[in-house]
């Protein structure tokens, strides 16, 4: 499968003391496909931490034994998937990488495990990438068509159909696997399992209603202001509490927060935090609500929200530091999205409709937002 961030890793791997790549990202969403993909016509051996055995054959050596594991290897790449589930496992890494020069690919769906584990030990030794559910030219190359590099848009009529799809389900990889009929089912269980599992995994807690409560409530605000008091009166659980576990969605991937900016002309008063959800198939599966796009309530919400995460997406595909939030003056005047870097300040309002009179302010409407999922 053709994913955008496979070049610049691959040409990584490359090099003779090339850095550990470490594969962030939510639960399916293509980590593993992509480090096997990685290695190319390189031989590999490949690890999966979701089975005790592999956790066992991995970290049951002495240091003899890892080196004779390293020259049994010393050709291969070590792809390790799920690497949070043996926090032991990173001193041996270390070892590995240091003494011996072995190249490793690791993946993980929960960053706060792994920064847990990792700790100082692997410093200044991992290129870290974070993969999101697939753009619209992933999508176009996955399905066989030609992409158009030069042109503003790519095989326009056939992305619109694509973003209308985003928008209402998302675009998790397997997608293209399934009938249309099993999106709903697939999304519901998939939903189901990275917050009624994985998260009280990682939260260790058992507060399943209440956690899911949080996530239905997040995905009922996208777009807006968070009120984390409220948050914490309808979920039951503490504002600590609801602090932590919205911690615990974003270092999944599962949500990416937005934070005021100040532009150039007016300084941002409000202190409060949007958020968005990295795949809508999710979010509109926790609101258990599958309408076609036209038929919704929600259209600035799921437009403002695909646009957002797409110019993040880019953004780290393409290793370029901005600043990426909104704007909200004391008179709550607002810009939906603000972006900065070194250099440039662009200004987005998000708006079904192309219809705005703000001043040096970029029109996002559903006629040109393909462009920015890309």
């Amino acid at each position: 499968m053709y994913r955008q961030i496979q070049a610049q890793l691959t040409n990584l791997l490359k090099n003779k003391k090339s850095s550990i790549i470490l594969i962030l990202g939510m639960r399916q969403v293509g980590k593993s496909t992509l480090a096997v993909n990685l290695a190319g016509d390189l031989p590999y051996i490949r690890f999966n931490f979701d089975l005790v055995t592999d956790r066992d054959e991995f970290n049951n050596q002495n240091r003899h034994d890892l080196g004779l594991f390293a020259e049994k290897y010393k050709n291969k790449i070590i792809i390790i998937d799920e690497i949070q589930k043996s926090p032991e496992a990173t001193s041996i890494v270390k070892h590995l990488y240091d003494n011996f020069g072995l190249k490793f690919i690791l993946t993980g769906s929960s960053e706060v495990k792994i920064r847990k584990n990792l700790g100082d030990s692997l410093v200044g030794r991992i290129h870290e990438v974070r993969l999101y559910p697939l753009s619209l030219k992933e999508i176009t190359i996955q399905k066989g068509l030609k992409w158009d590099e030069i042109s503003e848009f790519s095989n326009f009529e056939e992305n619109q159909q694509n973003l209308l799809k985003v928008l209402t389900f998302g675009s998790l990889p397997n997608l293209l696997n399934i009938e249309a009929g099993d999106y709903e089912t697939y999304l519901k269980d998939y939903t189901n399992t990275i917050i009624s599992k994985d998260v009280l995994e990682i939260a260790g807690t058992r507060k399943s209603i209440q956690i899911f409560q949080l996530a239905k409530l997040l995905a009922l605000q996208i777009g807006q202001l968070v009120n984390f008091n409220e948050l914490s009166i309808n979920t039951e659980l503490s504002r600590v509490s609801v602090y932590k576990y919205i911690d615990i969605f974003e270092q999944m991937g599962i949500i990416v927060k937005a934070k005021p900016i100040s532009t150039n002309e007016r300084e941002a008063i409000s202190k409060a935090t949007k958020i968005y959800f990295t795949d809508l198939g999710v979010r509109n599966s926790l609101v258990d609500n599958f309408s076609s796009f036209n038929e919704r309530l929600d259209k600035g919400q799921l437009l403002e929200n695909a646009v957002f995460v797409g110019m993040k997406r880019a953004d780290d595909y393409n290793n370029i530091y901005s600043n990426l939030g909104f704007f909200r003056s004391a008179t709550d005047k607002e810009i939906d999205i603000v972006r900065k870097t070194k250099d440039t300040e662009d200004l987005y309002e998000v708006k079904v409709r192309e219809i705005s009179k703000k001043k040096n302010v970029k029109v996002i409407s559903l006629q040109n937002a393909q462009k920015y999922l890309y």
